[in-house]
């Protein structure tokens, strides 16, 4: 079972892109860096949590059709945990699978001619347990931390400079915020005072404001510096925090820059509400963050949602557009003039967790992207997609058996056949299993879409379960299995009565929308007016 290779043809076709018979198409491989970026976010068929642990089968014409689209680079979300697995000084060590695809992914994308940004140090992957925030945490108080940091940082450096298609990178404040949520939420309650003298705190109010100040102006209750402790979100003083946090994230981003030149980061331009002591909202800026070190460029996500008013609902073209014009114009005066990479260009967002932002208006796409390029021309040297492709947030582990049978239990005479595309093969009466261990959270209790492809000669029944949970499906020839169930547990387990061979196995709550391409890879609503806008950029 080869994934998606026709429909992959058969898209470049539709979009004007054509090769003789039996010859592969080829663009020029890149050789002047372009005036302008156009990026996707690469992730291959699966999505950005587990892209690393999966097999990419259809890389090469995943890759050529986003050339085709007009993108001229694309944007690789590397997290350090897989990257790098530990970061006690004895147990160090670098992923040797991770590191080959890096290697693969800049070989292909050089043949289409498509530059490689890489999203430096994503929080997120299902390396060991998986979802685990806990070393970024470290990074504020933990020396050894720090410079197990720098060392995958130089490390990733070293292996993508030598790529002639190597566009750069950048940080991001996402993948530090946790331990800024975490505090606001409560989580160090029990040793904040402790923690605000490890991570600095205490010292930077010292350097920055006196006490008299602070309870004044912020309703601070301690009497010296040293009771002073960690903030919550509803206190005055987290206002503060803020600032403090700002400094941490242009420290780690400097002393990055040491080992990575010309490493940018993704600025916060939202202004984050904090009550006064007053009892008003006041608004925490993070424009000390815009200027990027000794960067060339400001890395910024924009979603067409800044600075609108939830309460007014779904916006025009027009009303997108004019504050698109003004947000960018103040982030330009705050970062020194530094021209712009808005490498999340968010148009539009289904994410539930921020469903209450407004959105365009149905049928004022076209307006709108016809609007936005004299304001990308003029205020912005490139911007990306982050939804190129429709995902699921798939919560297995080496999903499409690129690692072998790891992650997985193998019971009887099932195996892993590792011949062209990796698939495994269930024989009548054995079974394949995933532990999810800590990810079964993410799983439990929800409403839940198994996907698979499958193949039986001889035709087999495959039954899934999760918990007590459990459904059937019969397969027949070559075809995708598609089930719906509500795990109770966190042990997913596919058992089959007859010979059949299953790859690319998703298990998913909820599927993100670009409304560029499907899950399936098949063209949305959307595409069209991106390669349009591409076409009308530089």
């Amino acid at each position: 079972m080869r994934r998606n290779t026709k429909r992959a043809a058969a898209l470049l076709v539709a979009a004007g892109i054509t090769c003789m018979a039996g010859t592969p198409l080829r663009v020029e491989a890149a050789v002047e860096r372009p005036s302008y970026w156009k990026a996707a976010t690469y992730y291959s068929d699966d999505w950005v949590c587990n892209f690393w642990n999966s097999e990419s089968y259809d890389m090469e014409e995943e890759l050529r059709q986003i050339a085709a689209d007009g993108f001229n680079s694309i944007i690789l979300v590397v997290p350090w945990k897989e990257f790098q697995p530990e970061t006690q000084p004895e147990q160090v060590e670098k992923s040797d699978y991770a590191y080959e695809k890096l290697e693969r992914v800049f070989r292909e994308a050089e043949k289409n001619g498509l530059w490689v940004f890489l999203r430096v140090g994503y929080t997120w992957d299902y390396t060991g347990e998986g979802l685990d925030a806990g070393r970024y945490a470290k990074l504020l108080y933990d020396e050894n931390t720090r410079q197990m940091w720098l060392d995958y940082v130089r490390d990733l450096y070293a292996a993508s400079s030598s790529h002639e298609n190597f566009a750069g990178g950048f940080l991001t404040w996402e993948d530090f915020w946790n331990f800024l949520q975490d505090t606001g939420n409560g989580a160090y309650e029990g040793q904040a005072v402790e923690l605000a003298e490890k991570i600095g705190y205490q010292e930077f109010l010292r350097q920055n404001y006196s006490l008299e100040d602070l309870q004044n102006g912020y309703g601070l209750e301690a009497k010296t510096y040293e009771e002073i402790g960690l903030p919550l979100a509803t206190d005055p003083m987290f206002y503060t925090f803020y600032q403090f946090y700002d400094r941490v994230l242009n420290q780690i981003l400097e002393e990055s820059q040491t080992v990575f030149p010309g490493l940018s980061m993704e600025a916060r331009l939202d202004v984050d509400p904090v009550p006064s002591v007053s009892g008003s909202l006041v608004g925490a800026s993070h424009e000390t963050t815009f200027g990027c070190g000794n960067a060339d460029y400001t890395a910024a996500m924009y979603s067409i949602y800044m600075g609108q008013n939830v309460e007014d609902g779904d916006i025009t073209a027009e009303t997108a557009l004019t504050a698109m014009d003004k947000n960018l114009s103040d982030t330009l005066g705050k970062n020194g003039g530094k021209p712009l990479f808005l490498e999340q260009f968010l148009y539009y967002d289904n994410t539930p967790e921020f469903s209450y932002n407004p959105k365009l208006q149905e049928g004022q796409y076209q307006a709108f992207f016809q609007g936005a390029v004299p304001i990308l021309k003029e205020k912005t040297g490139g911007y990306g997609v982050w939804t190129y492709r429709n995902y699921g947030n798939n919560a297995l582990y080496n999903s499409q058996f690129g690692l072998g049978q790891e992650g997985w239990e193998f019971s009887g005479k099932a195996y892993v056949d590792t011949e062209g595309n990796h698939q495994a093969v269930i024989p009548a009466g054995s079974f394949i299993s995933q532990d999810l261990g800590g990810r079964a959270g993410t799983v439990i209790g929800k409403a839940m879409t198994v996907e698979f492809d499958a193949e039986s000669s001889q035709g087999a029944h495959v039954t899934v379960s999760c918990g007590g949970e459990s459904r059937t499906v019969e397969i027949n020839g070559e075809s995708q299995a598609k089930i719906q169930l509500v795990p109770s547990g966190s042990q997913l387990k596919l058992y089959s009565d007859g010979e059949v061979t299953v790859d690319n196995v998703r298990f998913y709550s909820w599927e993100t929308d670009g409304r560029l391409y499907g899950m399936d890879g098949t063209e949305r609503d959307l595409i069209p007016l991106i390669r349009e806008l591409n076409a009308s950029l530089p």
